[in-house]
Order: C-alpha cells, then sequence, then structure tokens
C-alpha cells in the first residue's frame, strides 16, 4: 500500500528546527545543481545552474555569464527563486524525492563578498573554479526568504528564516 498522501498537507517552522535543518542540509550539500527561475516584463525564465549553499543556508550562490538573459533579468528584477529536487526519474520520486524551492533576492556580489563567494563555489564545483573566477562571469548571491520543502507528494512545509 502506498504511504503518498492524497490531499495536501502544510505546515510551517523556521530554520532554527533541528530536523528541519538536517533536511535542508541534506538537500542543498547532495545536490549539485537547480533550476533558477527569474522574471522579466512577465515572462518567465528558468535555467539549470550549479550553486553552492552557504553554511548558514540562507544564501545560495551561481554563477553566470554576464551577457545572458538570467542575468539580464536578476538584474532587472532581483526577486528569483531556485528550485533543488533529489528526484531521480524514479517510479519512487512521487513518494521518495523531495522539491525544495526558495524565494530569493539575488545580488552581484564584487570584491571581498565575491572571492568569498567564488571560494564557496568551487569548493563544491572544483571543475568550475576557472570559471566562477572569469572576470566576464557574474557571481550571484541568492538571499533566501523562505524555503518551502515538498516531500512525500504533497507535504508542504513553509520554512521561515526565523
Amino acid at each position: 500500500m502506498s504511504n503518498i498522501l492524497t490531499e495536501p498537507r502544510s505546515r510551517e517552522t523556521t530554520i532554527n528546527d533541528p530536523d528541519v535543518r538536517r533536511s535542508l542540509e541534506a538537500i542543498l550539500n547532495g545536490q549539485r545543481s537547480g533550476v533558477l527561475a527569474t522574471c522579466f516584463m512577465d515572462i518567465p525564465l528558468c535555467s539549470q545552474m550549479a550553486f553552492a549553499a552557504d553554511e548558514d543556508l540562507r544564501t545560495l550562490i551561481v554563477v553566470t555569464p554576464k551577457q545572458t538573459a538570467k542575468h539580464d533579468n536578476m538584474s532587472a528584477n532581483p526577486n528569483v527563486s531556485f528550485l533543488v529536487s533529489t528526484a531521480r526519474n524514479d517510479p519512487a520520486d512521487p513518494a521518495q524525492a523531495q522539491a525544495l524551492t526558495v524565494t530569493a533576492f539575488a545580488t552581484e556580489l564584487d570584491g571581498e563578498r565575491r572571492h568569498r563567494a567564488v571560494t564557496l563555489f568551487t569548493r563544491k564545483h572544483p571543475n568550475l573554479a576557472a570559471f566562477a573566477s572569469a572576470s566576464g562571469n557574474a557571481v550571484m548571491e541568492l538571499r533566501i526568504g523562505t524555503y518551502f520543502l515538498v516531500d512525500n507528494f504533497q507535504q508542504v512545509t513553509r520554512i521561515a528564516m526565523g
């Protein structure tokens, strides 16, 4: 018998909940990429992106060439969302996969903040070190407003930054 929820359920908590924090760390540290959603003039754009999460789980770092629609979109409208999923295109995904969506505010970093972000990013993605350091690329900090964790198909947990 399936344990998938047949009706949506939701709850609210904060990032200070130890069990929730462990779940966030497992997802963010276990996945190497996610999907960035930007919007310009009511036209959404989704982009697969490598990312790194800061230790405090309050920011994500992504890197993009400056000459891209996603960079233009973040410059014009810094409100973004980012999706990280543990799905593996497996029949068990509805019951077992987790999807983590964040709402965030994107800021291009420079100076020492950029250097620290590049260090964090390349620690997770050493093969992208030259890409992250290139002067023609923007290092973007996604300052998280809220997490939404979906598991067991329809169990939604809204996680405030607390």
